[in-house]
């Protein structure tokens, strides 16, 4: 009896440390496609930046705020006012080996219930008809009361927004979807509106009612009609944060602090190991293919190390390169047309999206603030050649060091391979950019 409680009471911390792993207590998410953050808590005050659908974002305390406004601090390491109807700190994790279901409000477990999968409960959907239900983080983008079809649905029914743009990169890799199909999945998700339904990827993934028994749905998240009503109930309106994990292990890798961080340094490591020698033939445009497209691995400029080392932690910057160009194109003055083949490895680029989409650190170089630099941290420089850019060199922080000062790990110039070098003890090359990736989710990230 003694062990059985200690048991259950080990698995229930297993179950804390996995649902709050790498989780700040006082966050929200935007419940809307672009969220205006201004610079004081009105209307007519300057909008600072937006931010996108379902990025997480910490609150913080200040004596201006009013009924309305929420203050937060931002990745780029400012501070502003979003409007709070317009955010939520509610929302669902689901664990499908437990066959449970979490609604959560910050790190804080609200209820907890059982539910039934399809006929393949283990793989992540694929296509149609698989009977697997997707994993990631998808958004609520239908919430129907009162199910016309109640045998299949039950007493309530949500769509989730499934495929979504990771399932789409891997179906226009795996040839399963076309470009087109591919782009139109993009923009509907980032416009925070349903994705295509009928493509090969299939749809109409839901949160529904009728029974959380033995496993029975065609990939569809199945609970109680009384938990499904309860659920429904405390939802907000739309747009409701929804993630999917195969395991409780695996919930707990993918939220572990500094996961990228490990992820792009071990990769790195692992690229110096095999080899990589920057060329003259490595600068010109080359075909390669999209998504996951890359040149002759042997061969290399300074871009494309990180790129590499970045697809460790399921990173694709040639795909979220090119998904925020086609998006936003006023980001980017300097391409006229997008070209998977060479955006995303030119440094000025990148530094744009750094910009906006990692957390933005200190340039202040290591030895006068020590603490502001980790391994698998991401640096831009300038080395000061007459090449048109102040941003001309990117590497990642090493975990060695050299008189207290961490190495950059980095393809240097023609003729060099991937090695640590000693760029950040001050004088040269100039630091303009030093960034952390944020979660893996908010890159559409393969897991792991």
């Amino acid at each position: 009896m003694v062990m059985r409680k200690i048991f259950i009471l080990l698995a229930a911390f297993l179950l804390f440390l996995c649902i709050h792993a790498g989780f700040a207590q006082d966050r929200l998410y935007p419940v809307v496609a672009s969220l205006n953050v201004r610079s004081l808590p009105s209307t007519k005050s300057r909008v600072i930046t937006k931010l996108p659908l379902l990025r997480w974002v910490e609150k913080t305390q200040d004596k201006q705020d009013k009924e309305d406004w929420t203050k937060v601090s931002l990745p780029s390491g400012k501070t502003g006012y979003v409007y709070t109807r317009l955010t939520s700190d509610i929302w669902i994790k689901v664990i499908k080996k437990e066959r449970k279901l979490y609604l959560l409000k910050g790190a804080a477990i609200e209820a907890e219930y059982p539910i039934a999968l399809g006929g393949n409960p283990v793989d992540d959907k694929n296509g149609q008809g698989d009977q697997s239900t997707p994993e990631g983080r998808f958004f609520i983008c239908e919430m129907i009361k009162n199910p016309q079809n109640r045998n299949r649905y039950g007493a309530r029914s949500m769509r989730i927004s499934y495929p979504g743009i990771e399932d789409a990169r891997r179906g226009l890799l795996q040839k399963r979807i076309t470009k087109t199909e591919y782009l139109a999945i993009v923009r509907q998700i980032l416009k925070a509106a349903m994705p295509p339904q009928t493509t090969a990827l299939g749809g109409s993934i839901r949160i529904h009612g009728g029974g959380a028994g033995q496993d029975w749905t065609l990939g569809c998240i199945a609970m109680n009609n009384k938990d499904i009503i309860d659920l429904y109930a405390r939802l907000p309106e739309k747009n409701t944060l929804v993630e999917i994990y195969k395991d409780r292990r695996t919930d707990a890798t993918f939220n572990r602090q500094g996961y990228l961080n490990v992820k792009c340094l071990n990769g790195a490591k692992k690229l110096m190991l095999a080899g990589c020698k920057y060329t003259g033939g490595a600068t010109a445009l080359i075909k390669m293919d999209y998504p996951s497209g890359d040149i002759n691995p042997e061969i290399g400029v300074c871009t494309d190390l990180v790129i590499r080392a970045l697809r460790h932690g399921g990173i694709d910057l040639q795909a979220l390169l090119y998904e925020d160009i086609i998006t936003h194109p006023g980001r980017y003055p300097s391409i006229a047309k997008p070209n998977t083949n060479i955006d995303h490895r030119r440094t000025r680029n990148l530094k744009i999206w750094f910009d906006r989409h990692a957390r933005v650190l200190t340039t202040v170089q290591p030895a006068l603030s020590p603490e502001s630099w980790m391994p698998g941290d991401i640096v831009i420089m300038d080395t000061g050649i007459a090449n048109g850019t102040p941003y001309d060199h990117i590497g990642i922080v090493s975990d060695k060091q050299t008189s207290g000062v961490p190495l950059v790990i980095n393809l240097w110039t023609v003729g060099c391979n991937i090695e640590n070098m000693n760029l950040l003890s001050g004088g040269y090359p100039t630091i303009n950019g030093h960034y952390r990736m944020l979660h893996p989710l908010d890159y559409a990230a393969a897991m792991p």
